[in-house]
C-alpha cells in the first residue's frame, strides 16, 4: 500500500495534555508516515489508520485557521508540537503547515515545544531563533546504527541526519533535548555512549523511557516485544545513569516519577 494522502477540515486544535510539562497538545497530521514499528500513536487514531500505520496521512487543512481563534481566549502555555504525530514527516514539506502553526504560536508569545525524528525542523531555524525564549527542540534518537533505524524508523531521518539538526539548533543558542526512547533491547545499549556524548556536546537533557509492549505489535516489533518482557530494565537504566553522570549530562524518566 503506498502513502495515501488525506484532507479533512477541523473543529478544534489545542488539545489538553496529560504529559509532564505540556499544558496543549498539536497536531497537525493524523497518522505519521514515519512508519515506526512501536508507536503507540495508532492507538489514538480510527482503527483504519492504526492498522496501517505509516501509510495513511490526514492533513487538518484548515487547523492554523482555527489555532487562531482559539488563542485568542486560551490562557498562555506550554504546546507539545506533536504528540501523536510528527510534526516534520516529508508531508511537511509540502503544505508547511506546522510552520504556519509554529508562527502563529510564537506570534501570540506560546512557549512551544517540538519532538520530532526529521531534520526538516532546520527550515524554520529562523522561526525559532527570533523566539528562542519560547522554544525547545527534542529529537527521538533511539539507535545511532542507520541501518537498524531503517528498519524501526523506516520513514524517518537517519540518525546522524538528527544529531546534525540537533548540533545546529544547539550552536544557534535554541535549548535543545534528546529522547531516548523506547529503549530498544539489544539495540539501543549499543548507542548509549554516542549518544550520552551527544547529548553532552550540545548541552541537551537526555530523557528516557523503555520499550512498552503494546498488542498491536507484528513481526519484528513482536520479536523485540519478547526480548523486552525478559529485560533487566532497571540494569538498563542504572547503566545509563551512571553514563550520563560521568559526561556530566542532565537525565530524567520521559515520563516523570516512571520507574523504569
Amino acid at each position: 500500500m503506498e502513502l495515501l494522502i488525506e484532507r479533512k477540515r477541523v473543529s478544534s486544535a489545542l488539545g489538553k495534555s496529560n504529559l509532564p510539562g505540556l499544558d496543549y497538545t498539536l497536531n497537525p497530521y493524523i497518522g505519521c508516515s514515519h512508519g515506526c514499528i512501536y508507536c503507540y500513536a495508532r492507538l489514538y487514531c480510527e482503527p483504519r489508520i492504526g492498522k496501517n500505520w505509516g501509510k495513511i496521512v490526514v492533513v487538518k487543512e484548515n487547523i492554523a485557521e482555527i489555532l487562531a481563534r482559539e488563542l485568542r481566549r486560551k490562557k498562555k502555555g506550554l504546546v507539545g508540537l506533536s504528540t501523536i504525530t510528527d510534526a516534520y514527516q516529508p508531508i511537511e514539506a509540502e503544505t508547511k503547515l506546522t510552520r504556519e502553526l509554529l508562527r502563529i504560536l510564537l506570534e501570540n508569545n506560546f512557549k512551544v515545544s517540538i519532538q520530532t525524528k526529521s531534520s526538516l525542523v532546520l527550515r524554520d531555524l529562523e522561526l525559532l531563533c527570533a523566539k528562542k525564549g519560547l522554544v525547545d527542540v527534542g529529537f527521538t534518537i533511539t539507535t545511532l546504527n542507520e541501518r537498524i533505524s531503517k528498519i524501526v524508523e523506516p520513514g524517518a531521518s537517519p540518525p546522524s541526519d538528527r544529531v546534525k539538526a540537533l548540533e545546529k539548533l544547539s550552536a544557534e543558542g535554541i535549548k535543545t533535548w534528546i529522547f531516548l526512547g523506547p529503549i530498544i533491547p539489544e539495540i539501543s545499549e549499543e548507542s548509549f555512549n554516542g549518544i550520552v556524548e551527544i547529548a553532552k556536546a550540545t548541552n541537551s537533557l537526555l530523557y528516557y523511557d523503555k520499550y512498552r509492549v503494546k498488542p498491536y505489535m507484528s513481526g519484528f516489533a513482536k520479536e523485540l516485544a519478547e526480548k523486552a518482557k525478559n529485560t533487566d530494565w532497571i540494569g538498563i537504566a542504572n547503566r545509563l545513569k551512571e553514563l550520563c553522570k560521568a559526561k556530566g549530562v542532565e537525565f530524567t524518566s520521559g515520563f516523570g516519577d516512571l520507574k523504569i
